[in-house]
């Protein structure tokens, strides 16, 4: 009977995670009457280059943000965006994909003035860490089912990378686990982890595992338990 009943919560979270995915926003726009932002008045072009701060090549894959306006650099490190006229801006330039470009490179917000922007901007980012993965699968403990909607995030410290050693470090990657469980992410190198999985549809407990870099270089099996019945006792998160 305990099988069926998990297997019952089963469905329910997986139906609730399918609505969450594709409902979710259009209700979220009905609700709160959100519209698309106004682009019309981004007119003023900013544009210009990211390097590497070791070695003044180019960076690709950096993604270029103020406000609504977005962009990636190109393979020679170029970028162009529009913004809106304003006296001041400070614009986010972060990695968002470490396999592009070869590594990891760290976030870095640039305030300029608007008399600054009329020249191209030349931007260097300092070379963080080569890129590594995290991969695995997420099974319910109880049916030994694969996990589909788990939200997968790493957090790691940079262990012996010099002047940042011993820095806590959120890697900037979340992903969800797949309809059979599965989850890879390209997180920076480092030499320990430590990985969230959270269940959106709230039928599985939060857990928290400790990983090594020599133990991410294999598939890692997360067994999720679910959550107790309302009348039962709160259980503190598995690990």
């Amino acid at each position: 009977m305990g099988k069926i009943l998990e297997k019952a919560r089963m469905i329910l979270r997986n139906v609730y995670v399918a609505l969450g995915a594709t409902a979710m926003p259009f209700l979220i726009h009905a609700m709160y009457g959100m519209r698309e932002p106004d682009l019309s008045n981004y007119t003023v072009p900013v544009q210009g280059r990211v390097v590497a701060e070791e070695t003044g090549e180019p960076v690709a894959g950096i993604n270029v943000r103020y406000m609504y306006a977005t962009a990636n650099t190109d393979i020679d490190g170029r970028f162009l965006i529009y913004v809106p006229e304003e006296d001041s801006y400070s614009i986010r330039f972060s990695d968002s994909d470490g396999f592009e470009n070869g590594g990891f490179f760290s976030n870095k917000d640039m305030n300029i003035t608007q008399d600054e922007i009329t020249n191209p901007l030349e931007v260097s980012l300092y070379g963080e860490s080569p890129a590594a993965v995290i991969h695995g699968t997420v099974l319910s403990k109880g049916t030994g089912e694969p996990v589909s909607g788990i939200r997968v995030i790493v957090y790691s410290e940079a262990g012996n990378r010099g002047e940042s050693a011993y820095t806590p470090f959120y890697s900037g990657f979340e992903i969800l686990s797949d309809n059979d469980g599965q989850f890879y992410i390209q997180v920076p190198e480092r030499d320990n982890y430590s990985i969230r999985f959270l269940d959106g549809g709230g039928l599985f407990q939060l857990k928290i595992m400790q990983v090594t870099s020599d133990e991410i270089k294999h598939s890692l099996e997360v067994d999720l338990e679910q959550k107790p019945e309302e009348n039962d006792e709160e259980v503190e998160p598995s690990q």
